[in-house]
C-alpha cells in the first residue's frame, strides 16, 4: 500500500511540474529598430533602414515616417517615445501592443527621434532612430 501512494504521490508531481513548467522562454537578442519615409500615400519599402532614414528621391508637400522593430520572436511589449511637438501626428501604432510607430502629415525641413523600450520576460532593451524629412527643390534637396 505504502509503494502504490508513493508511486501515486511521484506521478502526481511529475504531473504538476508538467503542466505548470512553461517551456523555455524567448530572450531578447535580434530585434532591430529602424524606420522608413514615404510621400503622403506612397507605397512601404520592403523592410525599414536601421537607425535612421530620409525622403531619398521623393519630392512631396508632406510625408510619413514609419518606425518598426523588426526581426521579432515571441511577444512583446512596447514603450514609445514620441517627442511632445509630434504627439498629435501619430497617426497609427505607438501603443504597447504596436511594433510600429506611424507619424503622418511631416512638412520637410524637419527630423524626428523616437525611441522604443520593447520588454520581453522581464528582460528590456531601448533603441532610437531619427527620420530625416529634407526640403526637395524640383529634383534635388534644397540644402
Amino acid at each position: 500500500m505504502r509503494k502504490i501512494l508513493s508511486a501515486l504521490a511521484i506521478a502526481a508531481a511529475v504531473a504538476t511540474f508538467t503542466v505548470v513548467n512553461p517551456g523555455p522562454a524567448s530572450a531578447l537578442g535580434g530585434e532591430q529598430f529602424g524606420c522608413y519615409v514615404l510621400p503622403a500615400g506612397g507605397a512601404q519599402p520592403p523592410q525599414p533602414s536601421p537607425g535612421y532614414c530620409w525622403n531619398n528621391s521623393m519630392p512631396a508637400s508632406s510625408y510619413t515616417a514609419v518606425f518598426q522593430v523588426t526581426n521579432l520572436n515571441g511577444s512583446y511589449s512596447y514603450a514609445w517615445s514620441v517627442p511632445a511637438l509630434y504627439v498629435s501626428k501619430i497617426t497609427n501604432g505607438c501603443t504597447s501592443t504596436s511594433s510600429s510607430c506611424t507619424l503622418g502629415n511631416l512638412t520637410p525641413t524637419r527630423e524626428v527621434t523616437v525611441s522604443v523600450t520593447i520588454s520581453q520576460s522581464g528582460q528590456s532593451s531601448s533603441s532610437e532612430a531619427t527620420a530625416y524629412i529634407e526640403q526637395w527643390c524640383g529634383n534635388s534637396y534644397c540644402g
